[in-house]
Formats: C-alpha cells, structure tokens, sequence
C-alpha cells in the first residue's frame, strides 16, 4: 500500500534533547505509520494515551532511550508557551484529562483525543471529533502555534510530512492493536 503524505511547512530546528526539558512539545512517535502516536511533553514530562492505558510523568530521557533503542521515527513539535498558565498547572490538566478518557477505544477515543482537549481549553483550539492528526497539525500551525519542529531516526527538509489515513484506518488499527488487550 502506498501511502500519501501531508506537508506542513513548520521551521525545522536540529534535535537537541535538552531542549525537551523545558517547554511544551508534541511528540509523534513512529511519525511515518499509520495513524502515528501522540504525547505532550512538559518540561521534559511525557505523557499521553495508549491502548492500555494513559501514561504519566514518563521522563523524556527514558522516553528518549527507547526511540533511539528501537529506531522509532519521532517528530517533535515546539509549542509557542501559554501567555497565562504555568506548565505545572497546564501539566497537571492534562494528566486528569488523561485519566478522564482511560485508553483509547474504537470508534470513541484516540491518543490525540485528550490532545484535542488540552488546545481546546489552553489554546482555544476548536477541533471536531473525527478531525484527524494531520489536520489538526495544520489548524496549530495555521494559528502560529508551533515554533518549530525537530526529529529523532528521520529527515525533515522543509517542513513535516505526515501520513494521509481514514477514521475508518485509524479505527481498524486501533480494533487490531486493542483485541490482544480487550473486548470491547
């Protein structure tokens, strides 16, 4: 299967890991699949949604391990820092956001889910339920909300590119990755 891309010009900064200890970021791991997986990072605490779970206060050096150990394709997107709200407080409503959503769900929830939630209340960032990653990306992007972005195992040359994929992909993957786990 051949698989298309969206483009999103963003400026494109070389990877600097200590860069992730301050700010806020989204992280895409394994960037290139279909869908890619979401996480935001907060000062160097990574935290995001799974089939099994929510993650929390996951240290970006550990995280960092297992994308280099495992050659994961990652994107990192710098996110312009809130006028008001400190990243501890910001951090901490994501995390009860998280756990408020549970795991992703077929039909119901994904990891860029509780995402949504979090640009909706910090950002005001009004994204409908079945948008995708990709163009979410683009409505950040098009509000001036992404300083730039930097990658682990892949290139970026003048932009991101990010992988074109249906609700109805996305939610078959989620059905197959979830059937080892539950039966819902």
């Amino acid at each position: 299967m051949i698989s298309e891309n969206i483009h999103i010009d963003v400026n494109i900064s070389s990877f600097d890991p200590e860069k992730l200890k301050k700010g806020t970021w989204i992280a895409i791991l394994h960037a290139q699949r279909v869908p890619p997986h979401i996480g935001l990072i907060f000062d160097g605490n990574y935290n995001s949604l799974t089939i099994k779970e929510h993650e929390l206060n996951i240290n970006y050096g550990l995280l960092l391990k297992t994308i280099l150990q495992k050659k994961i394709k990652s994107i990192f997107l710098k996110i312009v820092p809130h006028p008001v709200f400190s990243l501890n407080h910001q951090l901490e409503m994501f995390q009860e956001q998280l756990k408020q959503f549970g795991y992703v769900k077929q039909n119901e929830t994904t990891c860029l889910s509780p995402v949504k939630t979090f640009f909706r209340e910090f950002y005001a960032v009004c994204s409908a339920n079945e948008e995708l990653f990709f163009d979410f990306i683009q409505q950040l992007n098009n509000n001036d909300y992404i300083e730039s972005a930097s990658c682990v195992n892949m290139e970026l040359k003048d932009g991101i590119d990010l992988p074109f994929y249906t609700i109805e992909e996305l939610n078959e993957r989620i059905r197959s990755e979830r059937q080892p786990y539950y039966n819902d």
